[in-house]
């Protein structure tokens, strides 16, 4: 999932080139994407993109109806699934909607359980794997991005309960950290972090823009920007590319990445 962009995109291009049949899940992929289409146009004929949305059960019953029908001949099940699709949301938890928690939750949280149980059948039967980026954000909370941190430690422990659970059917279950690559993916575009912020702005309480005030609200943020796009932020995605490959490929893979 998540192919539009970023690591999923560089992940269904590097698999499509090891020869594996791949179904790139996008977001966008029945409505023109850029991402979906450049995946059709530069990969080759083994790799289809499948629209879904994790958070749309009707979307994600009918990717895997499509995936059921693309497999290769003579063929019932599926080796691996990745779900990398993921959204963000800054700001201190006060300022932050419950629209906006919701919605961060419902994709990274309940969309990666969502995915996850509907393919699971086509997983069992090729004792295959189930691969979840997660973050290294799961495993700490700084502040001004709670709903994130939220989400991916949800991911975190139902990875671990899911790999628990899959043992008695050969499945492995491994969860991909990435650290901080907010310069090598679109998930934090300086267009999408103007435009979080800005919803962000537009639905705080009245009540909380007096007390905290917008000069120190525009100081986090711009604090929060100027980390983001600083030096020690990564540009190229290979190295959580290649960590999501043996994740995907290696006999024996570690639990964590």
């Amino acid at each position: 999932t998540g192919c539009d962009s970023g690591f999923g995109f560089g992940l269904a291009k590097r698999l499509d080139s090891l020869g594996f049949t791949v179904f790139a899940g996008c977001l966008l992929a029945d409505s023109g994407g850029e991402g979906s289409k450049k995946l059709r146009a530069e990969c080759s004929s083994r790799l289809s993109t499948v629209q879904i949305d994790v958070t749309d059960d009707g979307q994600v019953q009918a990717a895997v109806r499509q995936v059921k029908g693309r497999l290769p001949k003579g063929s019932k099940c599926l080796y691996a699934l990745v779900n990398n699709a993921g959204v963000w949301q800054p700001g201190e938890i006060e300022w932050v909607s419950m629209a906006a928690y919701r919605r961060v939750m419902e994709v990274n949280a309940f969309g990666t359980v969502r995915v996850t149980k509907a393919f699971l059948p086509l997983i069992r039967r090729a004792k295959g794997r189930v691969v979840n980026i997660t973050s290294e954000a799961g495993l700490h909370s700084p502040p001004t991005i709670s709903p994130y941190h939220m989400s991916k430690s949800a991911a975190e422990f139902f990875s671990d309960t899911l790999r628990h659970e899959m043992y008695k059917w050969g499945v492995k279950v491994v969860i991909v950290e990435p650290g901080s690559f907010g310069q090598a993916t679109d998930i934090a575009l300086p267009a999408v972090y103007n435009r979080l912020v800005e919803n962000l702005r537009n639905n705080m309480e009245e009540a909380v823009k007096e007390d905290y005030g917008m000069e120190y609200f525009d100081f986090k943020m711009e604090q929060m920007r100027s980390g983001i796009y600083s030096e020690a932020q990564g540009k190229d995605a290979t190295p959580a590319i290649d960590a999501m490959v043996d994740a995907v490929t290696l006999t024996t893979p570690a639990h964590r990445y």
